[in-house]
Order: C-alpha cells, then structure tokens, then sequence
C-alpha cells in the first residue's frame, strides 16, 4: 500500500513537471497583437515550428515565441539582401534582390568548409534551416545560382 502512494505521488510529480515545461503553440492572435504593438508594416510571418515564427518586417527580423520572448535583430544588408534573425538551427533573408528573384534557382549554405545546396523558388522571405548554423557565430557563406550554376549572389555572414 505505501508503495502504491509513493509511485502515485513520484507519478503526479513528474505529470505537474511535464506540464509545466510544455511551451503551448503561439496563436495568430498573439502575433497580430505583437505586430500591432511594433507598429510593423510589410509584414511576412513565416513558421518555424509551433512555438517559433520569423516575422520579417524590412530591414528588422524577428524571432518570435511570445510577446515577452522574441528577438529583434538589424539585418546586415547586402546587395538587397537583408540577413538576419540568426537561431540556433536557421537564420532568416529578406530578399529584394531582383536579379536573385528572377534567376536563382538553387542556393548553397557552406558551413566548415561542407557545402548544402536546396531549391530556390522565388521566394522573397526565406528561412534557411541547417542544424549546423549555431548563434553566435555561425560563419557562414550563401550563395544564390541561376540554372546553368552561375552565381547570381554570395556573401558572407
């Protein structure tokens, strides 16, 4: 018998710990409210996961998990390329580069000297995942090809 009361005890403890620990899934009314309070326009909401989106609203990108936990940061602009929002596991571009919007059709992501390459759609806001991208200092170069493996755009980041 005690040992029933101990188990069910050690088994409602771990439940209240679990359930603590459970970050619930971000509504899209709490993003509205966060781009309201910003006062951000042109605004592209991309998700990470449920508890994770990109806001991009140029030349800023967020990070967002909440209205008290998110992260702004000032894009490094390159050649109409805003890069930033930087995340352990992806970083995020707001691109208005026309020449990569019309001709790209792949990019790379070369971090320690290996290289990735993905299909490129056209897409204006872009998240990049590669677990291998880590905050601080992700040391990382992009490139943008066009069909015949041209370089469109390269930079460092």
């Amino acid at each position: 018998m005690k040992f029933k009361h101990i188990s069910l005890s050690f088994f409602c403890s771990l439940l209240l710990l679990t359930g603590c620990n459970t970050k619930e899934a971000v509504t899209q009314k709490e993003i509205d409210q966060f781009i309201n309070s910003k006062d951000l326009e042109h605004v592209s909401i991309q998700k990470l996961n449920d508890q994770e989106y990109y806001i991009f609203s140029s030349p800023f990108v967020y990070i967002y998990r909440s209205a008290s936990d998110y992260v702004k940061s000032s894009g490094l602009i390159k050649e109409g390329i805003v890069i930033g929002g930087l995340e352990k596991g992806s970083i995020g571009l707001i691109i208005n580069n026309l020449q990569v919007l019309k001709d790209a059709k792949t990019y790379s992501v070369m971090i320690d000297g290996k290289t990735r390459e993905y299909q490129y759609g056209g897409e204006k806001y872009l998240i990049i995942k590669d677990h291998r991208i880590w905050n601080p200092t992700a040391q990382l170069k992009i490139t943008f090809l066009n069909i015949e493996n041209n370089k469109v755009f390269e930079t460092d980041y």
